[in-house]
């Protein structure tokens, strides 16, 4: 029996809390498999709804709407009912809008659908992080969000190169079957598994997002998070850097590369599969490092540079052959797995007691970038294009269309590296500790 306890009590310590942190990764994977999905059916989708390219993005946008503004009262939520139940119930939220996207015979209802997907997959982030706090050290926090977001790209890659083959195959309705039926498998085991926090939670007590805020204490926060100035430009700037992924990788990169450099479906998806691969590598890499040599701003911003660069010679580069395509996606994938040190600035800029409501607002606010620029890349298309119209009545989109269109990335990752200039370096360490007493000292003294 002894030996047995023996042998326990260091899985539960060092293994039983990687793996409970694991089930919200594989959430946070099955969330970006829905994401990414619309990229593959854009053929299919544009046909079966008889939508142009600015409806295309806005159906795929619903996502976003929902996902956006629920980035901060998932917090409160989870404070209020724990991790365990409150991640079970939003993959099942996810698993129903997926359920309603399938189903629906017009553009409305798949809205409602894909609205209701990014509302269950709102929590899927920032429920990794909270077990990441509650069960891990501090010290652990940028590597997880950094693998975190490596796990989620390769359930992107293989999303585009399953969803691709299978569509063409049997049609998108029948191929996200199987996501409905993994996405029930997926809340089982969260429930079966998760548990909301250690016996001995005096050993993590230094662990601040498990601190629980109430309405006042949370519009409290929310008032110091707005009224930083660094906490917008960190907002600002990680909105700006995600372009690549939340505009093109999302959905634009397929019909690109298809349309511009002649691919097919499965290459173009085989191409944007190795800026996965490049930011699956450096996520984590660049996370560790990071922690490191404690500086965010460098890592940040040298590779944002060329990222930037990367992304002119793809878009304005004349006779890129496909070889060197691959080579290229990899190489601006890996220079955007620095994205994720925007939560760890977010996290350190602000006091320690709301540095989870950090973490939110940052997420919310990189997310933006998908709410703005999904549409509005649809609507240059649709502006620039005057090639007559193809099937159904519907736009055709040329070359030079995709090119007009998808510059805003190119264009906005240069602004961002420009304003990382003025971004504040952190050290690794929260720097208002100062401000702390400010949340909380109100309530101890109302008790008293």
């Amino acid at each position: 029996m002894q030996n047995d306890r023996s042998i326990a009590l260091p899985f539960y310590r060092s293994t039983y809390p990687w793996l409970i942190v694991i089930c919200g990764m594989f959430f946070y994977c099955y969330n970006y498999f829905l994401r990414v999905s619309p990229s593959v059916m854009h053929h299919e989708l544009t046909q079966s709804f008889h939508i142009t390219a600015t409806q295309f993005g806005t159906l795929a946008v619903f996502y976003y709407w929902a996902y956006t503004p629920m980035q901060v009262p998932a917090g409160m939520i989870y404070d209020k009912f724990g991790v365990r139940f409150v991640l079970s119930a939003a993959c099942l939220i996810a698993v129903i809008g997926l359920s309603v996207f399938i189903s629906a015979d017009n553009f409305a209802l798949a809205g409602a659908g894909r609205f209701m997907i990014g509302l269950g997959c709102a929590f899927a982030y920032i429920g990794t992080l909270k077990l990441a706090s509650i069960w891990l050290p501090p010290n652990r926090f940028a590597t997880v969000a950094g693998l975190t977001t490596a796990i989620g790209m390769t359930s992107g890659a293989l999303a585009q190169k399953y969803l691709t083959k299978v569509v063409e195959t049997i049609g998108y309705r029948e191929a996200l079957h199987s996501a409905v039926f993994a996405g029930i498998v997926l809340s089982v085991i969260i429930i079966l598994l998760v548990r909301n926090r250690p016996k001995n939670t005096a050993r993590l007590s230094d662990n601040d997002m498990q601190t629980p805020m109430d309405l006042k204490q949370l519009m409290h926060a929310l008032r110091m998070i707005f009224t930083n100035p660094q906490m917008w430009l960190i907002g600002i700037i990680g909105c700006l850097l995600y372009l690549p992924s939340s505009v093109f990788l999302d959905l634009w990169g397929i019909p690109y590369l298809k349309s511009v450099y002649g691919l097919s479906a499965e290459q173009a998806a085989a191409i944007q599969n190795y800026t996965f691969c490049g930011w699956i590598i450096s996520g984590p890499v660049i996370g560790w490092y990071s922690d490191k040599i404690k500086r965010r701003r460098m890592p940040l911003t040298v590779t944002g540079f060329f990222a930037a660069f990367l992304l002119c010679v793809v878009f304005y580069v004349p006779g890129i052959n496909v070889s060197q395509l691959y080579l290229i996606f990899f190489a601006i994938g890996f220079c955007c797995g620095a994205h994720p040190l925007c939560f760890a600035l977010g996290k350190e800029t602000n006091p320690i007691q709301i540095s989870g409501t950090s973490v939110a607002v940052t997420n919310m606010l990189i997310m933006m970038g998908g709410v703005i620029f999904q549409p509005i890349v649809g609507l240059l298309l649709d502006l620039h294009t005057t090639s007559p119209l193809g099937v159904n009545g519907l736009p055709v989109y040329a070359a030079p269309d995709y090119t007009f269109a998808l510059s805003v990335i190119p264009l906005g990752v240069a602004l961002g590296i420009f304003l990382s200039i003025f971004l504040k370096e952190t050290f690794c360490e929260s720097q208002a500790k100062e401000a702390d007493k400010q949340i909380f000292e109100p309530e101890l003294e109302t008790v008293k």
